[in-house]
């Protein structure tokens, strides 16, 4: 692998919370590489440091050693400013509970971080993903009118605008129908194999990570192995093996 194909670079990551004697070790000297065009689920127990893991990759918490490198530059030495503006320009969130402002339409929704950061909205990109989602005929629609299953294609739209580095999906069935939930899947990995999207799913549930074309499985802060082409099965088994460890 070349370090062009890497997206987002974990190296010797570490993070604790709290002090002294009352400090949790949440990451232990983590290293992993997510590639482009790639989707990577990251699994393990309750406590394995999956939430914090994403919270420092995608540049909303700080590590306390180690680094990571997006697209070949250290995120880690960036001031807040700096921080907001990388998110805001490179990075794309889905989330369980779709944060999508109330008030607004489902387009204006999309529209929004394009909208804040100033820039120039692509009409014809913008057209492709709105065809791609079915999201043509509810786009005058606000939140409250739509699916819970149309309020996470609306957030899916809002997250590719951009075009980010990379999308991070947190839990993003967990309020959907198995239905909805899977056709939310099934669309991040198209834009995966389409759009050459990078995408980074946490997930509690091995159905959803059988999405992935692969599996990064965590346990007391460590990366502890890998499923490769997943299946609900494969990372079941692989689930039962670390709780074994």
């Amino acid at each position: 692998m070349t370090s062009t194909d890497v997206v987002l670079r974990a190296q010797s990551v570490c993070k604790s919370f709290g002090r002294a004697d009352t400090a949790v070790t949440a990451l232990d000297g983590i290293s992993v590489d997510f590639e482009a065009g790639r989707f990577t689920a990251i699994m393990g127990p309750s406590g394995s440091g999956k939430s914090t893991f994403m919270h420092v990759l995608a540049g909303l918490d700080r590590v306390d050693s180690g680094a990571i490198t997006m697209r070949g530059q250290d995120i880690t030495g960036l001031n807040d400013k700096e921080l907001t503006r990388l998110r805001r320009d490179r990075v794309g969130f889905i989330f369980q509970a779709f944060n999508l402002v109330p008030t607004l339409s489902a387009e204006a929704n999309i529209e929004l971080p394009v909208s804040l950061a100033r820039k120039r909205i692509d009409p014809d990109w913008k057209a492709e993903v709105v065809d791609r989602l079915d999201l043509g005929d509810r786009l005058r629609h606000r939140p409250h009118e739509l699916s819970g299953g149309q309020q996470q294609r609306v957030a899916v739209a809002r997250a590719l605008l951009t075009r980010p580095d990379v999308i991070f999906a947190d839990e993003p069935t967990g309020n959907l129908d198995s239905q909805s939930g899977a056709e939310v899947l099934a669309l991040l990995h198209g834009a995966t194999t389409r759009y050459g999207q990078t995408i980074i799913l946490v997930t509690h549930d091995p159905k959803a990570a059988s999405h992935a074309d692969r599996v990064v499985l965590l346990k007391d802060g460590r990366a502890s192995g890998e499923v490769q082409q997943p299946t609900r099965e494969t990372v079941v088994s692989a689930l039962s093996q670390l709780s074994d460890l």
